[in-house]
């Protein structure tokens, strides 16, 4: 049965609204004023009476991680502590209340180091020790490009008196020259064996409450990078299992990690897959609509700003002598770039610092041609891009355009990092950093996302910092942070919807509420257009339909 949206503000194009929506079966099938549409409407047309308010196409998120996201609020929550107290005694409630066996894992995510107040030193082994001497306790950063373990856990993994130095990771030591408990990058991997991998019954409990935080916060789609610690057959099965058995689920993107590894790019292209590939019987026998597909492969050239390991080509500020890491080399890169490619793989990479992008366009720049400004496709023929996109200069914008380079970007990640730019990069590069307004006057594409858990999942909350480059709590003036980056609601929605349809070779058909689109759409209780911009964020979703069905609902 169809539906008949009415007294609406449909969002269609930039300054272009209409009053109702008719969808037939999973479509849209009409778009124009209320009288148009109720005339249209076949007898037993549902009719939902919007009273008003704003309907905008569902919002589709270009990288997240889902499996993370549902299990944050299991885990110990590192986010908001202001000292390592505060953190050692969340990590004893938090055993308190879990009544954990000798042994057992005591897993955290969320740390800001930079929200300290005070001093902002990591916390050690020997300060994890004060949650537990018998319970290996690891806890990552916020980025998740740093971890933080104890002394049971460095124990287990045999490395407690002394650690191996890992190509493309830092181990931290002690004045004694043993391991302290930190380590960043690829050196993560000396501990991150001992987390235990998920069962199929948890990562679908997972990955399921993602999946309702998603829909109720209006995403009909999201780019998802769960194939990353956990093996590719246990995700795609989760996945697959998921859409037999819930009745809602947004559209999957399933990005694919390698790590760096060869061997599993490799073994991608022995199973046959490929950017686009449909999983199992979820949409019909095209790629047209479907709700779970393969997507890119995507890894990593650096780390991240917050911990100093994001890939600069000149010194940190705040850290002289270091420029972060590359965590492949160059040879590297550009091989598995180009494997890729050959391969039908759209690619997306990890790049925060300036150092990292410029190292990931010289490796595009093998499968790619300079572009038409009217024709971006024509040169990157995969949609190849770049994730995060964080520190940038003019020169390497210009040649993201040449070249035809997505950019994958999360405005919301300025709500914290806006602390600590300048003093990272100095306030001639963060100028041209985080610069989403100039990538929109050069014609860059961009596809918004929120990398959660890493940050918040709502969209709105990302285009509230997309448009004013401040937020609720920031301590930043009224104008916002380098005001002359910032975009207008238009570009911000866009990119949040068309934009990273886009970005997944979907835009014939999603990302806009037009006839012949997928009936992906998200109603809002006020019209993000035309309020003051600090509501933006405050906006609430009044009902998500995926596929013409209503997933989501406050309304009675």
């Amino acid at each position: 049965m169809g539906k008949a949206i009415y007294n609406a503000r449909v969002y269609i194009d930039r300054g272009c609204f209409a009053e109702a929506v008719l969808t037939d079966e999973d479509r849209i099938v009409a778009v124009g004023s209320v009288r148009d549409i109720l005339d249209a409407a076949p007898a037993g047309t549902e009719r939902i009476d919007a009273q008003g308010k704003l309907l905008l196409p569902g919002f589709q998120d270009s990288h997240i991680h889902f499996y993370h996201t549902g299990l944050k609020d299991r885990n110990l929550d590192g986010s908001g502590v202001k000292s390592v107290e505060e953190l050692i005694q969340r990590g004893r409630e938090l055993l308190e209340r879990q009544n954990k066996l000798p042994g057992e894992l005591i897993f955290g995510t969320g740390l800001d180091q930079e929200e300290f107040a005070g001093n902002k030193d990591y916390p050690t082994r020997y300060d994890l020790d004060k949650i537990s001497a018998v319970h290996p306790v690891i806890i990552t950063r916020v980025c998740g490009h740093k971890l933080f373990c104890n002394s049971k856990a460095l124990e287990m993994t045999g490395i407690a008196g002394a650690a191996p130095d890992i190509e493309g990771g830092e181990t931290g030591r002690d004045g004694s020259g043993k391991p302290n408990g930190i380590l960043g990058e690829n050196a993560m991997a000396l501990v991150k064996g001992i987390i235990p991998a998920p069962s199929p019954e948890e990562l679908c409990r997972e990955i399921g409450r993602a999946m309702d935080m998603a829909i109720q916060n209006g995403v009909t789609s999201a780019a998802t990078f769960d194939v990353e610690d956990i093996d590719y057959d246990s995700v795609a099965s989760a996945y697959q299992r998921l859409f037999r058995e819930r009745e809602n689920c947004p559209r999957i993107i399933l990005q694919c990690g390698l790590n760096g590894d060869a061997k599993q790019l490799d073994e991608y292209i022995r199973r046959g897959l490929f950017t686009g590939m449909p999983l199992g019987d979820s949409g019909g026998p095209s790629a047209t609509g479907q709700y779970l597909k393969i997507g890119p492969v995507k890894f990593f050239a650096d780390g991240s700003l917050g911990s100093q390991t994001a890939w600069l080509r000149r010194p940190y500020h705040d850290k002289p002598g270091a420029c972060g890491l590359a965590v492949l080399e160059n040879g590297e890169l550009r091989a598995l770039v180009k494997k890729a490619a050959e391969n039908r793989f759209q690619v997306v990479i990890h790049a925060i610092g300036d150092g990292a992008i410029d190292a990931v366009l010289s490796a595009y720049e093998q499968v790619t041609s300079p572009a038409a400004a009217s024709s971006v496709p024509d040169g990157n023929p995969l949609r190849h891009g770049v994730v995060h996109c964080q520190i940038t200069d003019s020169g390497l914008l210009e040649r993201m355009k040449r070249n035809g380079i997505l950019a994958l970007v999360q405005p919301v990640f300025l709500c914290h990092d806006y602390r600590m730019i300048e003093s990272r990069v100095g306030k001639e590069l963060a100028a041209t950093s985080y610069a989403w307004g100039a990538m929109e006057k050069m014609g860059i594409r961009n596809a918004y996302g929120t990398d959660s858990p890493v940050e918040d999942i709502n969209p709105l909350l990302g285009i509230e910092w997309a448009v004013r480059r401040t937020g609720e709590g920031a301590d930043l003036p009224p104008e916002g942070f380098y005001p002359g980056q910032r975009v207008d609601v238009y570009s911000a929605v866009d990119n949040y919807t068309a934009g990273t349809a886009w970005s997944n070779f979907d835009e014939r058909y999603s990302g806009r509420i037009k006839p012949g689109y997928l009936a992906d759409m998200v109603l809002l209780d006020r019209d993000i257009f035309t309020a003051p911009p600090e509501e933006i964020g405050k906006a609430r979703v009044l009902f998500t339909m995926i596929g013409g069905k209503t997933a989501f609902t406050r309304i009675p």
